[in-house]
């Protein structure tokens, strides 16, 4: 089944609820009719704004929309350093002749524009000013031309991976060397819940690096357009994040400023409904990957500390990559993969339908024997 006929056959169930909910399929179905070089420039501005939505595990442009718009209100420089990033990685997906669905759902512009994003703000505060000399020109051409070798000898890697799982690259501003306060007692200082209110919106924020509450409001307004499961599931992570920071004795300050709640920000949202199919089950292996998620950003700092070097999303992406693995089993009916991944409404019903069809193609060979 080609892209056009999986956008025409999950638009035909949307009608039900808003068509620019979700991921607006009406609207990427238009796009995909039309030819003209308009059009194709106008699709290649909707990759663009699905790859910022991407960022928050949301496919949908109106999301990006929302995101760009933030950005350039709080953060203007870093909303220009991710769009040259996201663009150039666009635009290098298109030549080098990517799946026109990954290229359509915006999944080879969130990498490259979290580069952008995050070089944006951790490199000056980190390293200072440099002079660049040939740097830049080095690592570009060397990272262009080990695409075109694996191209050009018949390693697709394209087939290899899943791009739904390389969510690897969001961070935060901090380094390990601002967290060298693990191990001391902070149960004796004061808590101002206002700020823990605090910590948990600006955690959404700390996934683009930046600490921004406008940010922060904007990003859980995306994913509840996205989705509000994911939404919820992503909010829960936050507020469960920035809690155990303070079972944890960590410095109040961390977690005031979101750096306790993206990770688990992160994991909330890519398993309550997008990777898993939501059920009882699923939503219990969610809740625990987030604890989870806890535990194991509190480990990997005694590792980093000494090298001064952010964490970055690796808490995020090795509890999600473990947890992934409860789905190995394609029929496997406690934690069911998502035939499609989507948003979580559109997976359930797919799921639904895929065993209610099963089950009739069951009945039907019994009855012929």
């Amino acid at each position: 089944m080609t892209m056009r006929d999986q956008l025409k056959e999950s638009t035909r169930h949307d009608y039900s609820r808003a068509v620019f909910t979700g991921t607006f399929t009406v609207w990427q179905e238009f796009l995909l009719e039309k030819e003209s070089v308009f059009w194709s420039t106008v699709r290649l501005f909707d990759s663009l704004l699905r790859g910022f939505s991407q960022v928050v595990l949301a496919n949908n442009p109106i999301s990006g929309l929302l995101l760009t718009i933030s950005l350039g209100v709080s953060a203007p420089n870093t909303l220009l350093f991710s769009a040259i990033t996201g663009f150039l990685g666009l635009l290098l997906s298109v030549l080098i002749r990517d799946s026109q669905e990954n290229i359509a759902n915006g999944l080879t512009v969130f990498n490259p524009l979290l580069v952008g994003a995050v070089s944006s703000s951790l490199i000056p505060s980190v390293y200072g000013p440099f002079d660049s000399f040939t740097w830049p020109f080095n690592l570009t051409e060397f990272a262009l031309l080990l695409v075109l070798y694996t191209r050009d000898n018949g390693h697709d890697t394209t087939q290899k991976l899943q791009p739904v799982m390389r969510m690897d690259n969001a961070t935060s501003d901090a380094t390990i060397g601002d967290v060298s306060f693990i191990g001391e007692n902070a149960t004796g200082v004061h808590i101002d819940w206002g700020m823990m209110f605090h910590g948990v919106i600006v955690s959404a924020s700390q996934v683009l690096a930046v600490e921004s509450v406008f940010i922060g409001a904007v990003v859980y307004l995306a994913c509840l357009l996205y989705s509000p499961i994911t939404a919820g599931f992503a909010f829960l992570g936050a507020l469960v994040g920035s809690l155990a920071g303070l079972m944890l004795d960590v410095q109040i300050d961390e977690i005031y400023t979101g750096l306790w709640g993206y990770n688990t920000f992160l994991t909330g949202a890519s398993l309550g409904g997008n990777f898993f199919v939501l059920n009882g089950q699923t939503a219990a292996a969610t809740i625990v990957a987030i604890v989870y998620t806890v535990i194991v950003q509190y480990a990997i700092l005694f590792f980093f500390r000494n090298l001064k070097l952010p964490i970055l999303t690796l808490p995020f992406v090795l509890v999600t990559s473990l947890f992934l693995k409860l789905r190995s089993n394609p029929g496997d009916k406690t934690f069911p993969q998502p035939p499609p991944i989507s948003f979580s409404r559109t997976q359930h019903r797919d799921y639904i339908t895929s065993q209610q069809a099963q089950l009739i193609q069951q009945y039907t060979r019994k009855q012929e024997f």
